[in-house]
């Protein structure tokens, strides 16, 4: 089923993907539990340019299934989907901590990373 993604694909863009979509998911829990930054959630999610980074990276909820899915077909893509969607589900709970805001700097240099990447080898 995804055997033309693995051949000429790239594994590393989706899994870059995967986790901004997790980290930056978390990161927008942690907005609206906390949105004045009194308890637990780093002030750095209150930066203006940090409200530009959630939004560029809103695609990477969709974007891994559609690379996979101009590989492998809508099918291999529809399944992708519900597959990444899990594993979002279980990398979430491992992001937490004082630590989630090294979590958001890297995911904020990472997905350009990703993006590239897939765009790149579907050229």
């Amino acid at each position: 089923m995804f055997d033309q993604f693995l051949l000429q694909g790239s594994f590393l863009s989706v899994a870059i993907m995967v986790y901004t979509n997790s980290v930056m998911f978390h990161v927008a829990t942690l907005n609206r539990i906390d949105p004045h930054g009194l308890y637990f959630a780093p002030l750095i999610f209150r930066h203006p340019i940090a409200v530009l980074f959630f939004f560029a990276a809103i695609p990477c909820a969709i974007w891994p299934s559609i690379y996979i899915g101009l590989y492998d077909g809508w099918i291999a893509g529809l399944f992708s989907w519900f597959i990444l969607q899990i594993g979002l589900a279980v990398i979430l709970p491992l992001i937490r901590g004082f630590l989630i805001g090294i979590h958001f700097i890297v995911a904020c240099m990472l997905y350009p990373f990703g993006y590239y990447l897939s765009i790149s080898s579907l050229l």
